[in-house]
């Protein structure tokens, strides 16, 4: 009575041996890759020109910020954030607001202008001043991760 359960364990074992592990390798290989740093360059029209650059506008991290106007489009300015370091915190989301974040909370007149990857172009929702914040918060941790204070833009 026990020996026939032996054999179907042993070839279940087998079987699961050989099957579990090439599962494994398909799903590696069928993942899609990290963006590398110029993943979204062609995100940028070819009449864009830097109107702005800065690598210390962040308070807690190093992040070269560049704005980008179109010629054919001057009012409208978006922002390409490259990050130096790799950032571990989940699900950043990069905000724009009029007033800075107090502590670890968001102003509630924020916009939201996407999730947060590195190299891609962000259009800013601009106010009449022209000027205000960039916020990355983590919506998991639901902390302000960094903020920015953009002076005013052309």
């Amino acid at each position: 009575m026990i020996q026939p359960l032996r054999a179907v364990h042993r070839g279940a074992f087998v079987t699961l041996a050989l099957l579990l592990p090439a599962i494994l390798l398909i799903g590696l290989a069928a993942r899609r890759s990290r963006p590398g740093p110029g993943a979204h360059a062609a995100d940028l029209p070819t009449t864009a020109y830097v109107v702005r650059e800065s690598s210390n506008l962040w308070q807690k991290h190093t992040i070269q910020s560049k704005f980008y106007s179109r010629s054919d489009r001057p009012q409208d300015i978006g922002v390409v954030l490259q990050s130096v370091e790799e950032f571990n915190e989940p699900d950043l989301l990069l905000y724009w607001a009029a007033i800075a974040p107090e502590e670890n909370s968001l102003p509630k007149e924020a916009w939201l202008v996407g999730a947060f990857t590195k190299g891609k172009v962000f259009p800013l929702p601009l106010n009449e001043k022209r000027a205000g914040y960039l916020v990355l918060f983590s919506q998991a941790h639901q902390t302000v991760f960094d903020a920015a204070r953009v002076e005013m833009l052309p």
